[in-house]
């Protein structure tokens, strides 16, 4: 598609109902007087993009004052690009920069700063008239270096910086106070609520019992279990040969996630993979960014079908083609089976839920978090011997996997094990208002007058939205780098002028009425023979989809064959 320079209408990306709703609670808690509110949503539900509309009007709001900049604080590398990348896509219009290490933009609207480099006085310093500071993954904000660079800018102190934090789970298993920072969770809303509007897929729960692991002899640290100790007792089990087979059978077309306590532990679990003909790459925080980032990029391209990471993408890291969590290390901690399970739980085109493959000790198990807790509606951070009987009544059937055998049991039988829960496919395009269609090649786009708007996959795995002309060599980006499909729709639809409503919402009347004489023009030209019981709207769809292939799938698809 050759490119133009102007896309012909602005684009302003309109935030999902419950991101509107999480703004308004934040801006009235400041004007209330609280200073350090918190949001808590799970992963996938777009806390970037909320980040990125607060800073985006503080800026506006605040321009001619003294505290006209926005600092988001961040702590991992993939954190910091993330928000910065994210800011840009939602206010292209602000300077936005980054402080870690050589770089050193201070003078942008908005600021990405890295914890480790901000910790450093004299960098901290060289950042002026900071109004708002927005902290990422807030949890970690009981540690030293984030509360030096909060009470820097003076955020608790009234005449100071406001401040707001984001997490998928206010909760430590260290047991430290987060209330000695933030002071009000202004909004929440959970996975239950997320799957059930569409916005997460289900996750489903299969248990690896490993009858050789006995958690109850595992050394404990700050209230869950110690990571070497818990290392060496997997790595001494049948637990990576176990997960293997339980992958193989369960698992064999999908991509995933392996979470390891330990490096050396990760790497067993990768071996006992490949020797099992998956394809694993191994992932932690000690290797080069630049190798980190080449595992990442071959993940995204499919060439690597399971990552399996000493807890490194527990936070931060956007791979929503990954439909597969392996839970190697037992944990007790809510917060960290939340961090790990919401890896998996992000849309994707063709995703119906994500299994969850728990590895256990049968000594221990009652004293797990599970993806029944997690889904259900009141979680409760340590498990009893018997099931909440809300719990109870949301399984149907649950099945135990033991490395030989799926053995079914009824609810009835009261045995707190993970759920099996019946997948619901999530079809955004069905409930969305505008007439999406789809190339012969499987590319989604919208009819918009003489324009169509394409979802145009990434290699990067992120998405892109593209416009050009149905006829015409002309073509431009509405947005690039968009993280969710979701969006990625939202962005199209934004793009549609008033004048292109008239073809691009599937409401519009019509389309129930009779074949129009320049249709059967158009349908005779692309070998369409319509039925004499055919509709305008009908004929319209096949037309659209017979134009938009022609048109796309040869820069897009140009492979596939019909």
């Amino acid at each position: 598609m050759s490119s133009a320079s102007i896309c012909p209408v602005t684009v302003s990306l309109a935030l999902r109902p419950y991101q509107v709703d999480a703004r308004d609670a934040i801006e009235s808690a400041w004007m209330a007087g609280t200073q350090r509110p918190v949001v808590v949503l799970p992963t996938g539900a777009g806390k970037t993009v909320i980040l990125s509309e607060l800073a985006q009007r503080w800026v506006e709001r605040h321009r001619l004052s003294a505290k006209q900049r926005v600092l988001i604080l961040a702590h991992r590398d993939e954190l910091i690009e993330q928000a910065a990348a994210k800011v840009r896509t939602m206010a292209p219009h602000l300077r936005v920069g980054i402080v870690k290490a050589e770089r050193d933009n201070c003078t942008a609207d908005v600021i990405v700063g890295s914890v480790q480099t901000l910790r450093q006085e004299r960098r901290r310093h060289r950042i002026v008239h900071v109004g708002l500071v927005i902290v990422d993954e807030c949890h970690h904000a009981t540690a030293d270096t984030y509360r030096i660079i909060m009470e820097h800018y003076g955020c608790f102190n009234a005449e100071g910086a406001r401040a707001v934090g984001f997490t998928a789970t206010l909760s430590r298993a260290d047991g430290m106070a987060l209330g000695e920072i933030w002071q009000d969770v202004v909004y929440t809303k959970g996975i239950a609520e997320m799957v059930r509007e569409g916005y997460l897929v289900r996750p489903r729960g299969i248990r690896v019992q490993v009858s050789d692991l006995d958690l109850g002899r595992v050394r404990r640290s700050r209230g869950d279990y110690d990571g070497a100790a818990l290392g060496k007792a997997l790595e001494g089990s049948l637990a990576p040969e176990k997960v293997a087979i339980a992958y193989q059978e369960h698992a064999s077309g999908r991509q995933g996630l392996l979470f390891a306590p330990t490096v050396s532990c990760a790497e067993v679990y990768g071996a006992a993979l490949a020797d099992a003909g998956l394809k694993s790459t191994l992932i932690h925080g000690m290797m080069p960014i630049g190798a980190r980032r080449d595992a990442l990029e071959r993940f995204r391209q499919g060439d690597v079908q399971i990552l399996s990471n000493c807890m490194v993408l527990t936070e931060g890291t956007d791979l929503p083609m990954v439909c597969t969590i392996v839970v190697a290390p037992p944990t007790k901690s809510q917060g960290l089976y939340t961090q790990m399970i919401g890896r998996g739980l992000r849309l994707w085109p063709g995703k119906i839920d994500a299994l969850v493959l728990d590895v256990v000790g049968a000594s221990a198990r009652n004293a797990l978090v599970t993806p029944v807790e997690l889904f259900g509606e009141s979680l409760a951070p340590i498990m009893q011997d018997q099931p909440a009987e809300q719990e109870i009544e949301a399984l149907e059937e649950i099945e135990l996997y033991t490395g030989e055998e799926v053995v079914t049991r009824t609810s009835e039988e009261r045995l707190f094990i993970d759920g099996h829960m019946t997948a619901v496919e999530i079809d955004l395009f069905h409930n969305s208002r505008s007439a999406w269609r789809r190339t012969y090649g499987g590319i989604h786009f919208l009819p918009a007058g003489d324009r169509l708007i394409v979802l145009k996959p990434q290699d990067n795995g992120l998405w892109g939205v593209v416009w050009c002309h149905k006829y015409q060599r002309l073509s431009g980006w509405v947005a690039q780098d968009v993280a969710d499909m979701g969006y990625a729709m939202a962005f199209a639809e934004a793009n549609v002028s008033s004048s292109e409503q008239l073809t691009a919402a599937r409401d519009r009347a019509w389309r129930v009425k009779p074949i129009s004489e320049k249709q059967k023009g158009l349908a005779r030209r692309y070998g369409i023979t319509p039925s004499d019981a055919m509709r305008s709207g009908e004929l319209s769809e096949l037309l659209d989809m017979a134009i938009g292939s022609a048109r796309i799938d040869p820069y897009l698809k140009p492979n596939w064959r019909r």
